[in-house]
């Protein structure tokens, strides 16, 4: 009866747990449910293209929506018959949808009209559909299944893909939903097997697991409530990198609470005493721990492009239910298992082998005797791989990423085949005159669009002229490249730049905006570059800042955060290495570079500091070199389990379909490895050695 007393606190809160995760389990939609794409593809209103977008939304109302390819392929071909039947049952298709799709009526119009539809060896045609915006990914999804089964059955011969923006956004939300399944089963197999090799029993192993699971439910939940209130957007791959970290770090307060909850317990307490005062303990490391992860993703505010900003409100949340979750859930669960926990061993009773030095310890004695022996080498080494970083290619194109048996992607490779790469994905020019056009104003304009570098051809739009206002004209821009490559976005940029004197020698005053997938991505480029630098600039200050609070010390968090950026750059110049230059991938995603730096920042300087606190603590009664091998000999094996599982959590996202994730996954778990391996034991116990009494300037040290 004592013992169910002492219980009832902790059962207490884990049935708070439990309720909330019922509650919310019966009146919420999952997070992956309500994703939804950004608006304006995540560019700000101001944004060039996004402008040109607009005015065509006001003047060219039928432009409207989001675009939908209906590709159909023969490798025998059609005939001009065959054509047009198959139009017709594409229509009737469309017309069959729950949505009110706009549809081209190609099967109407002669042939002179559909024609530039269709490849020249007549294998391949397409047809476009308009596709209402604000609808939720799953909606879409369910709808294009069910288009897509409908068309199958009404042309069986004939092979059909469903590609652009709302193809992707169907295969995206698919895919997501899919790799959810294979992401949670990998990370807990993960986090499972690391955890029993630790431990080397299975009951500290699954309670931990058992904490993330109910902590990710209601995560999931919360965010599914958040997003259908519309209250922000919410991205999957930011779901996908959530439910990884949120694993990860729910274990690392696992391994620091089980450590302190045994240690207390050793002393002869009650199982109730020995979690109370574990909580005591553990609550600023915890605390501190998360609002630095918290601190790193809300910089992420700060950026201009959305698919970055988005992460902010999703990683916010998550945090700060996970940091309650380590403060009440965690300690509950341990506390209601109490000695169990420990099953098959007892700490009161097991004679514990004492070790008078361990290998922490030999390695920070090496390191503190030959300081410049063990940095220099793993300084050269790091320096060379963050060297790599200066080769990097980016990839703007989303399609890149996604499995190649995807309907969007099998779509629009086909369309590759039968077009030219600037037909796949044309440009629309806006003039936005101050006068009404004159049709040899609209001839100029095109003659000398014509003329400029990387445009192949330029045509009328249906009407030249808007519907609207007779000073809008829109033009259709063919590019004579790839309209996904860096050469385009750089043509794009000098052609915009050049915009006046384009008016001018067509003899029109007014401006010249661009439209379409390529000034989109030129957009971005630019948008995403300036976000690398601003987000990266307010992390690294606002962190910095935060150490000096932390150490009490102005030169620490120099050395501090100057080796976490060089886990950054060896890891990113690492990543950049083995998939362009071993693997032979023409480039990544150019988010990865920012996705990267805020991660293993945040994620990284806890391990720093929970080595330097030590260190700290040590020297008070120690000269310096003494204290750092005390330090770095008794936050080694923690720091080093806890590192260990946080890389191998992250590189459960290698699995994934998406390539952008499996990038990411392995440029943070190579990350991790170098900042837990290197860094922290290496480098920085180095640099402290070496710096003797001025390592934590201001403060006095014993030599």
């Amino acid at each position: 009866m004592k013992k169910l007393a002492e219980k009832k606190r902790w059962l207490a809160i884990l049935l708070a747990w439990l309720l909330v995760m019922i509650v919310l389990s019966s009146v919420a939609p999952g997070a992956k449910e309500v994703t939804s794409p950004s608006e304006n593809a995540g560019l700000p209103d101001d944004a060039l293209s996004i402008q040109a977008q607009q005015m065509i939304k006001e003047y060219y109302p039928s432009s409207e929506g989001l675009p939908l390819f209906v590709v159909l392929h023969n490798e025998q071909g059609f005939d001009n018959g065959a054509i047009k039947d198959y139009m017709t049952k594409v229509e009737a298709v469309m017309a069959s949808s729950n949505y009110d799709l706009t549809v081209v009526p190609l099967s109407q119009m002669p042939e002179q009209a559909w024609t530039s539809f269709v490849a020249e060896d007549k294998t391949t045609f397409f047809m476009p559909v308009v596709f209402p915006e604000g609808n939720e990914s799953k909606a879409v999804k369910k709808e294009l299944d069910d288009l897509k089964t409908k068309t199958a059955e009404a042309m069986p011969n004939v092979a059909t893909f469903f590609t652009g923006p709302t193809g992707i956004v169907a295969d995206t939300y698919e895919m997501f939903s899919k790799a959810d399944v294979v992401l949670i089963l990998g990370t807990v197999a993960v986090i499972l097997v690391l955890l029993i090799v630790i431990y080397r029993s299975p009951l500290p192993a699954f309670i931990p697991l058992i904490g993330a699971g109910i902590t990710y439910a209601i995560v999931d939940k919360v965010l599914g409530l958040m997003g259908k209130a519309d209250l922000f957007p919410i991205d999957s791959q930011a779901l996908s990198i959530m439910l990884i970290l949120l694993f990860a770090v729910v274990t690392d307060y696992s391994l620091l609470i089980f450590a302190r909850f045994r240690e207390e317990l050793e002393k002869g307490l009650t199982t109730s005493e020995a979690m109370k005062n574990a909580v005591k303990f553990v609550t600023e490391p915890i605390v501190f721990s998360g609002g630095t992860v918290m601190l790193g993703m809300l910089t992420l505010f700060f950026a201009v492009y959305e698919p970055y900003r988005i992460f902010a409100p999703v990683f916010a949340v998550a945090v700060l239910i996970i940091l309650v979750a380590g403060l009440t859930l965690i300690p509950a669960l341990f506390a209601i298992a109490g000695e169990k926990a420990f099953w098959p061993f007892n700490p009161l009773k097991r004679k514990v082998k004492v070790e008078k030095e361990g290998f922490w310890h030999r390695v920070a004695r090496f390191v503190t005797n030959k300081p410049l022996l063990a940095m220099v080498p793993v300084l050269v080494i790091l320096l060379a791989f963050t060297y790599q970083v200066k080769h990097m290619t980016y990839t703007f194109n989303l399609l890149d990423s996604f499995p190649p048996e995807m309907s969007s992607v099998q779509g629009f490779k086909q369309l590759e085949k039968a077009f030219s790469p600037g037909e796949i994905a044309p440009t629309t020019a806006i003039v936005d005159a101050k006068e009404e056009l004159t049709e040899v104003q609209i001839a100029d304009m095109i003659s000398v669009l014509e003329e400029e570098v990387g445009i192949e051809k330029v045509t009328t739009q249906g009407h030249a002229v808007a519907e609207k206002d007779a000073s809008i004209v829109k033009l259709n821009v063919v590019l004579d490249e790839n309209p996904y490559s860096e050469s385009a976005y750089n043509h794009m940029e000098q052609i915009r730049k050049r915009a006046d004197a384009i008016l001018a020698h067509a003899n029109i005053e007014g401006d010249l905006y661009f439209a379409g997938e390529t000034a989109q991505q030129t957009d971005i480029r630019a948008v995403s570059h300036e976000d690398e630098w601003r987000v990266a600039m307010i992390m690294t200050i606002l962190i910095s800042v935060m150490l000096v609070i932390q150490t009490r010390s102005l030169l620490a968090p120099i050395y501090m955060i100057a080796t976490i950026l060089l886990s950054f750059g060896a890891a990113l110049g690492i990543t950049v290495f083995f998939f362009q230059d071993l693997l032979g991938y023409t480039g990544v995603s150019y988010r990865i570079p920012l996705y990267t730096f805020v991660f293993i920042v945040a994620l990284g300087v806890d391990y720093s500091i929970m080595l330097m606190s030590r260190i700290s603590e040590e020297k008070r009664h120690l000269p310096i070199k003494e204290a750092v091998i005390e330090g770095v000999g008794k936050t080694g094996s923690v720091i080093s389990s806890a590192g260990l599982i946080l890389a191998a959590t992250f590189a459960v996202l290698i699995t994934q379909p998406v390539m952008e994730l499996r990038v990411f996954g392995f440029a943070v778990f190579v990350g991790v490895l170098v900042d837990t391996f290197l860094v922290r034991p290496i480098i920085i116990p180095a640099i402290i050695v070496l710096l003797g009494k001025w390592s934590f300037w201001p403060k006095k040290l014993k030599e």
